[in-house]
């Protein structure tokens, strides 16, 4: 099956929205809000299922890079350590790809909100920067192949998210594949510095 480029992917999103071709605007009376993720900067115009194949070889070969002390180091003063930011990182590598499974499978999902301060106040130092990284990379290999298996009308399922309103699964993809973008430029600070 031939992939049709992002752009494309949009263009079909908007239309399955809006029932026009998106670059027309809605249907009179339709309200549409395009769903951006904080995190789409780190995708960029890549297909976020391909990001998320590249971040895990880039964790994978970054992660074998930290020792004892620098799984210690903050990545800038007063900022959250590399073992910390690996657990968080794989908390909410588990967190979303629960939230994606959701979102293609659970008929009226509601994505329940969660405080990641309160999660990280929980586990944080409870769990170890390889422990983290082991969790990720088992947690990232099954949400990989759960997002290649998508199809364009599984990507394009709408859900509500009460702080962020209605989103869909490729809103989802995205910040899976951005997230984990986002801190591994911070890990690989710690390591540079």
């Amino acid at each position: 099956m031939r992939e049709e480029p992002r752009a494309g992917r949009i263009l079909s999103l908007l239309k399955s929205a809006t029932g026009r071709d998106g670059l027309q605007g809605p249907r009179p009376g339709v309200i549409f809000r395009a769903m951006v993720s904080p995190y789409a900067q780190h995708v960029g115009d890549q297909d976020p299922v391909a990001v998320l194949r590249s971040s895990l070889a880039a964790y994978q070969d970054t992660i074998c890079r930290l020792t004892s002390s620098t799984w210690q180091k903050p990545w800038a003063p007063q900022k959250w350590t590399a073992e910390q930011i690996m657990v968080h990182v794989a908390q909410w590598e588990m967190i979303l790809g629960i939230r994606l499974r959701c979102g293609v499978a659970a008929p009226d999902y509601v994505v329940q909100p969660i405080d990641q301060d309160e999660i990280m106040r929980r586990e944080g130092s409870v769990v170890d920067g390889q422990t983290a990284f082991a969790a990720f990379d088992g947690s990232r290999r099954m949400n990989l192949a759960f997002a290649e298996s998508l199809t364009p009308a599984d990507r394009s399922r709408r859900f509500k998210h009460p702080e962020q309103g209605e989103i869909d699964v490729e809103y989802l993809l995205v910040t899976i594949a951005g997230h984990a973008e986002h801190h591994l430029r911070q890990i690989r600070t710690v390591i540079e510095s």
